[in-house]
């Protein structure tokens, strides 16, 4: 049976991948108001950094920059995406949207590399095998639920522009 970490530093962004998504998901599941709502995204986006940190001391699987690199570089794009709405309030007209938009796909994101590290342990699957499988189990149902989530989080639905 293979090992699950390799490293101190695997085994760290193991610890940091499980908070972030125990995190993420809570504060996707939750309401997205108060202070509740601000510490649990902030301990996230804290741990999803750890996490996306300490990928880029990981080179086990092709001994040197990879394409998993390469998805924490997007994935850190997507959390910086979602959070720069909040830190500056713009646009002004549409900032909370861009917000909750961003930091639910920097969720989903997080479930697809969950599924593809479960997936690139199976014997004979290659990349796109992985790659493919991971998105499909994950990014089909969550756009699915996105497309109804989205109707909650828009300002029509109570969610006035305000301080998150």
């Amino acid at each position: 049976m293979p090992q699950l970490v390799y490293s101190t530093w695997g085994g760290i962004h193991l610890l940091a991948a499980v908070l972030s998504l125990l995190l993420g998901t809570a504060v996707l599941a939750l309401p997205k108001r108060g202070l509740r709502h601000r510490q649990m995204g902030y301990a996230y986006v804290g741990g999803l950094g750890v996490m996306l940190t300490t990928s880029f001391a990981i080179y086990r699987q092709y001994n040197g920059f990879g394409i998993f690199h390469v998805a924490a570089i997007l994935s850190a794009a997507t959390l910086l995406a979602g959070m720069l709405p909040v830190w500056r309030k713009r646009p002004t007209h549409n900032w909370l949207q861009l917000h909750y938009s961003f930091m639910y796909l920097s969720v989903l994101e997080l479930y697809v590399a969950l599924v593809a590290e479960v997936l690139v342990r199976v014997p004979g699957l290659d990349f796109w095998e992985v790659a493919g499988a991971s998105s499909a189990v994950v990014l089909l149902p969550g756009a699915v639920l996105f497309s109804r989530l989205r109707r909650q989080w828009e300002p029509s639905a109570g969610l006035a522009q305000r301080s998150v």
